[in-house]
Formats: structure tokens, sequence, C-alpha cells
């Protein structure tokens, strides 16, 4: 058991981590297409500086941007990934939370609150998290892997688990290569 704990801890950072870059902020209204423009090309070369590992120039431009579109979900996201990956969880958690207060369905943020207050032994509001995220999207699989590895780990639920590491498994493009010994796991502690 003390090896699947360490294991899901490690694979819930990396999860919570990866493929969560945000899409380019949504359309604005006609007449504002070069303004528009402007915003995606900026938006595009923060991803890239953020892909690219220069975290530094990614929190510089989402901080523009965010600055100069505050009604925007992205930038702020995208601030709050960069925060969790430098460890500043509590920065992270207030960027998050802005996420929220401008789209209070946002997968990633959701997600991302989830991994906050699990690391935190806060197991109800992860779950919560978790649970926000997948009322939004459904088939989001990094907060149906989290939630398993919540609900089997730290909630003994094995058995709520096996269903949603078996959802994962259908929601991911490619799952872990684990997984099959974590759902035969899981249903032996059933």
């Amino acid at each position: 058991m003390n090896w699947i704990r360490a294991y899901g801890i490690g694979l819930l950072t990396v999860l919570a981590i990866s493929g969560c870059v945000t899409a380019p902020p949504a359309p604005e209204p006609e007449g504002q297409a070069s303004n528009q423009a402007v915003l995606e090309a900026s938006f595009r070369e923060a991803v890239q500086a953020m892909a690219q590992g220069d975290l530094a120039e990614a929190q510089a431009r989402f901080g523009q941007l965010a600055r100069e579109y505050p009604e925007r979900a992205g930038p702020m996201a995208n601030l709050g990934i960069i925060a969790f990956r430098e460890g500043e969880t509590e920065t992270a958690k207030r960027w998050f939370e802005r996420v929220l207060a401008v789209n209070p369905r946002h997968v990633q943020a959701l997600n991302h609150l989830g991994v906050i207050a699990r690391n935190a032994g806060e197991f109800g509001d992860a779950e919560q998290y978790y649970r926000e995220a997948l009322a939004a999207d459904q088939d989001y699989a990094p907060a149906i892997l989290n939630l398993a590895f919540l609900l089997d780990i730290y909630l003994g639920k094995p058995a709520e688990a096996v269903e949603l590491y078996e959802r994962y498994q259908f929601a991911a493009s490619e799952p872990h290569p684990r997984l099959e010994d974590w759902i035969f796991d899981a249903k032996n502690r059933i």
C-alpha cells in the first residue's frame, strides 16, 4: 500500500501539471478583430515560453495579459499552473480562485485546487473540486484519475475508485501503463 501511496502522490502532481495549458481566450465581440489577434498572438507566445520551460518569461507575459484582460481566465490559469510548478501553493491557489471567479467551470483550475486541497489533507474539499471539474467536463482525464486516487488511497473507497479507473482508461489519450495494476489492486481490496 505504501508504494501505491508514494507512486500516487508523484503521479497526482504530474497529472495535475501535464496538459493543463489552457486554450487561447475566447473571441471578443465583432469589431475588435485586431485586438483579438494581438491577444491571441501574445497568448501563444506566453504558452510557447511556458512549453519551452522559460517560466519567468511565460509568467511575465501571462501577468501582462491578466492585467490587460482581467475578464479572461486563461492567463490567470496559466499563472496558477506556473506558481504550482514552482511550489508556490498559496499563490497558485489565489490564481485558481481568481480563475473560478471569471469561469466557475474551469476544469484545470478546479483540478489544481483539488490537488492543492489533497496535498493539504483536506480530502473533502479535494473531492468536491474534482467532482466539480467532472461536472464541467465528464471526460477530463486528470480529474477522473485524481478522484480515483483520492477515493482509493486516501478515503478507502476502492469500489468507487475502480469505476473511475476504468472510466479514465477510456477518457485518457494514453492511459498510464500501471493502470491495470491499480485496478487489480483496488478490486482485491473490495
